[in-house]
């Protein structure tokens, strides 16, 4: 018996069979391909930049065929045990008590985590999120749709930081004659550095581009008065590289920019400096009240002030070499501010406001209520307004 088999490259017959099959393997191909030139970046990326940039781009991928509908916006959450929303990327991290769910912003699920917290938070960079609860003491690395690292800490977790490395510190109560102290870990969560503070409080630590140095924050009080520090070490070693002190200061926040610039911001001043740490601005505001600050992945920075007396917020931006770039005044005391790529988004109630980096108004938003969480991502607010995420 004689088989002959078709062609499914042949020109398309009257009933367009051949034409049809045709499609069907262009499209296997196709996905084929793509599959292929996914493996080859990873690859790649593994042998540019690490681990990190290869579960990106598995994320990538995995978003890309994982995700699955949830009917789009408005979604019904689960507000009871809803203890974070975070922006990671263009996409949204849910932190409750149990999990850790991923969304895209068109409300398609990428997965959940489990995830055993009751007073959880998070920190991201680059893709990744580091989630732990202070009482617990139950510390996560994730990417958007794996868990990377799973580590459980030995004391009452105070804060974190995440670099974009991968590398995370845990900085917690120290114990006896000892008031906090930082413990740094590799992406596979490894301890490589630990620093005891015994006279101050660690409010705050953020990493070098690279993440081979940390800079760390800390506040004490002496004869009455408050005071600040800021001790800047190599991870690979306990000797202090760099100690700046800032009295009558309580300075709470500090970031690392992509350009190695360094910005300090307190509850009377905004500093930066440049990498061997001299000034480069100083911004002082006694008589304001700092409401928020915010540093993108790169280091552009935002800051709130409320105007002393005043229903106004002022609006100040710096790039990531340190430069202000915007200065400007929005109604309102903001409940929410954030720097995203090139724009500034704030939140005062149920209104919304994004600026460029030059200041000026480029888009306001008025929610249906004032929400009880918001954050700005992919060119949107996204709010949780009682059991319900809207997007605007």
């Amino acid at each position: 018996m004689k088989i002959q088999l078709k062609n499914p490259f042949a020109k398309k017959n009257a009933d367009g069979e051949n034409s049809e099959r045709f499609k069907k393997i262009r499209r296997i191909l196709i996905i084929a391909a793509v599959i292929i030139a996914v493996i080859a970046t990873a690859f790649v990326a593994a042998k540019t930049v690490g681990n990190v940039a290869v579960s990106n781009v598995t994320d990538l991928f995995r978003k890309t065929l994982m995700s699955s509908s949830n009917g789009g916006w408005p979604l019904e959450v689960e507000s009871l045990t809803l203890n974070e929303i975070k922006p990671v990327n263009n996409d949204i991290l849910l932190l409750y008590n149990d999990k850790a769910q991923y969304i895209t912003d068109k409300a398609r699920t990428m997965g959940s985590i489990q995830y055993d917290a009751s007073n959880s938070r998070v920190i991201t960079n680059n893709g990744r999120s580091l989630s732990y609860d202070t009482i617990k003491g139950n510390v996560l690395l994730l990417s958007r749709t794996e868990k990377l690292g799973e580590i459980k800490s030995d004391g009452k977790i105070i804060t974190a930081a995440l670099s974009s490395h991968g590398n995370f510190a845990l900085v917690t109560n120290g114990g006896e004659n000892v008031l906090s102290k930082i413990t740094v870990y590799s992406p596979s969560c490894k301890p490589v550095f630990e620093w005891n503070c015994a006279d101050e409080r660690i409010i705050d630590a953020a990493f070098s581009p690279n993440g081979k140095r940390i800079s760390i924050l800390a506040v004490g009080v002496q004869n009455a008065s408050i005071y600040s520090r800021l001790t800047v070490f190599d991870t690979d070693s306990t000797e202090a590289v760099q100690n700046l002190s800032y009295e009558y200061s309580m300075m709470v926040r500090v970031f690392v920019t992509s350009k190695n610039v360094t910005m300090v911001a307190g509850d009377n001043q905004f500093i930066v400096y440049d990498k061997n740490y001299d000034r480069i601005d100083t911004l002082e505001y006694s008589e304001d009240q700092l409401n928020g600050v915010s540093f993108d992945d790169n280091g552009n920075a935002v800051l709130a002030l409320k105007e002393f007396g005043g229903a106004q917020t002022r609006i100040y931006r710096y790039s990531a070499k340190g430069l202000k770039t915007a200065e400007t005044t929005v109604a309102g005391e903001a409940d929410y501010v954030r720097s995203y790529l090139n724009s500034v988004a704030v939140v005062s109630g149920r209104n919304a406001t994004v600026l460029n980096r030059e200041g000026q108004v480029i888009k306001t938003v008025t929610f249906e209520s004032v929400p009880d969480k918001v954050i700005f991502t992919s060119n949107h607010f996204f709010t949780l307004e009682e059991n319900t995420m809207k997007r605007y």
